[in-house]
């Protein structure tokens, strides 16, 4: 216990502003660090999660965007996210939007589930997304725009294929479509909600 509050107070000391929660998953334990920045025009929060060592170290697993605004007043790319813990569950999940005159930064949403194994090591269980990274009515030429219609030509369908592969490389998820898509919207909104619900408690 003495050396944990040793660590809990260096921590605090390494990020001024932050909170830290501690938590037990399938027998291990795990400290979250939330944090706030306001960094140029971006200002949000991010949140840290990392596994308690034996000897005391903390290992760093991922980070999750809670909140973020870039931009400037008038123009502004927001990403908002939210996590949930279920059992030996994590469940991550971020949606990207657009605030005014902005239209080259993506518009979607991402689930990320992981497991924790009885080892203490995070098992990436599955990722899915769904994202137009720029606004319809702005890019006219990529392969997105076959979001929205059926490619007809070989060299359409590369188009289409080359986008699906670049944005799940880009956001590491798979791409979804059609009426998965729109669930996987559905989830993510959802679970923003109840992360809203949790702060008026």
């Amino acid at each position: 216990m003495k050396a944990f509050l040793i660590l809990f107070l260096f921590i605090t000391q390494l990020f001024s502003e932050a909170k830290l929660e501690h938590v037990t998953i399938n027998n291990h334990d795990f400290t979250i660090v939330t944090e706030d920045y306001d960094i140029y025009d971006s200002k949000g929060t991010v949140l840290k999660f990392y596994r308690e060592e034996r000897n005391n170290d903390l290992k760093h697993l991922f980070s999750l965007t809670l909140y973020d605004k870039t931009g400037s007043c008038s123009a502004k790319s927001i990403e908002n996210g939210h996590y949930e813990i279920n059992g030996t569950t994590i469940t991550l999940y971020s949606f990207w939007d657009r605030q005014g005159r902005i239209y080259d930064v993506p518009y979607g949403a991402r689930i990320m589930k992981y497991e924790v194994q009885p080892s203490g090591t995070l098992k990436l269980i599955s990722s899915e997304i769904y994202i137009e990274t720029a606004e319809k009515s702005f890019d006219k030429e990529s392969g997105m725009r076959f979001l929205w219609q059926t490619p007809e030509t070989e060299k359409e369908r590369m188009a289409f294929s080359r986008y699906i592969q670049n944005t799940e490389r880009q956001f590491k998820g798979t791409f979804l479509v059609g009426e998965e898509a729109e669930q996987l919207m559905k989830k993510v909104k959802s679970a923003l909600e109840r992360k809203m619900s949790k702060r008026w408690k």
